[in-house]
């Protein structure tokens, strides 16, 4: 049998262009009209092949030499690499097996990332005797007018230790209105009139506060003592948002600079708030190396962003505010709590010191 002209190929053939065809020579050419079959087959090499240059990067650690844009690509891995699975389907389905190949190492790639952040699993029992508490920490948003929404939360959870951040005038008095903060008898409160204002709120004593300068930006530190012989380090962090070059590079030396601290730090060390940072980002996951774990990833608490939660198009995508704990810390609790007029929800964490 004599096979179809275009057999096996995903370019187009037109009938003037074949051999014997009638030819079109001397009249105007009609424009090319790719066959919806040929439109889904580019479109499919389009996206595969984008995402795996982004995937390449990044085994490759591209994303360290290019801190930016990987920063802001990075961020969305669970959820920009889903049309490689669109993708795949498409090359299974019209038998195409280099895309099937390379659309399938791109999407094994996307699961080995993002099956973690995914997963849900259970948190552990405290262990016998250990100290148990609970820590709220939520970015307030310092223009958000309604920060006293979240007092019922706080009422409602009883945090030992409240952890805030974007804290205003403004936020502050919202908050101290709903009378939620009233029952904790140290605080450490900086508000500012910028995003850069920062609070705790304890049950527990709050030993040596110390304001210090992260990268160039404010930050809080303190040591909790929680009973006669139990202690331990408390960060209330904020970093800038890596929106461009310049911000990506403070970011990291923020991140970098508390990977320091952490490391130095000769008791355990907790770090609460709003990292702007997810688990995609490698600047993010080398302030783990300092012996600290991510209380979501822990209990395995599934998908559980944190932010946008003001979008009006999309449910919050990328989950940036963390708990982070030394591993003296067993984590017996994680949940995400809910909007209250910020862009931010807030996490409550339960921990036990052993």
């Amino acid at each position: 049998m004599t096979p179809q002209s275009g057999a096996g190929s995903d370019v187009p053939v037109f009938p003037e262009d074949e051999p014997g065809g009638s030819g079109m020579k001397g009249r105007p050419r009609s424009a090319a009209v790719l066959p919806p079959r040929t439109l889904m087959i580019f479109v499919a090499w389009v996206v595969v092949g984008t995402l795996g240059v982004l995937t390449l990067g990044r085994l490759v650690h591209l994303d360290d030499a290019l801190s930016w844009p990987y920063s802001g690509i990075n961020a969305f891995t669970p959820v920009e690499y889903l049309p490689a699975y669109v993708a795949l389907a498409i090359a299974f389905a019209l038998r195409r097996n280099r895309l099937l190949v390379v659309a399938l190492l791109v999407v094994i790639a996307h699961l080995a990332w993002t099956v973690p952040e995914v997963w849900p699993g259970k948190p552990a029992p405290a262990p016998a005797g250990a100290a148990r508490l609970r820590i709220l920490t939520s970015n307030l948003l310092y223009t958000n007018a309604q920060a006293g929404g979240l007092g019922s939360q706080i009422l409602g959870q009883k945090p030992d230790i409240v952890v805030l951040e974007e804290v205003t005038p403004l936020t502050l008095g919202a908050l101290e209105r709903s009378g939620a903060l009233a029952g904790y008898a140290y605080q450490e409160v900086h508000a500012q009139s910028d995003p850069w204002g920062v609070a705790v709120f304890s049950r527990f004593p709050l030993v040596d506060p110390q304001p210090l300068s992260v990268a160039d930006l404010p930050s809080l530190r303190m040591t909790v003592q929680v009973d006669a012989q139990r202690r331990f380090r408390l960060f209330a962090v904020h970093t800038v948002s890596p929106t461009n070059a310049g911000y990506t590079a403070t970011w990291r030396r923020q991140l970098d600079n508390l990977r320091a601290d952490a490391t130095l730090t000769p008791m355990p060390v907790v770090l609460a708030g709003d990292f702007n940072a997810t688990r995609d980002h490698r600047p993010f996951r080398r302030l783990q190396d300092a012996h600290l774990r991510d209380a979501h990833d822990v209990v395995g608490a599934g998908w559980t962003p944190t932010w946008n939660a003001k979008s009006l198009f999309t449910p919050p995508l990328l989950r940036i505010d963390h708990v982070l704990a030394s591993t003296q810390f067993a984590v017996t609790g994680y949940q995400a709590g809910a909007e209250f007029g910020s862009d931010h929800k807030p996490v409550i964490v339960d921990l036990a010191l052993r």
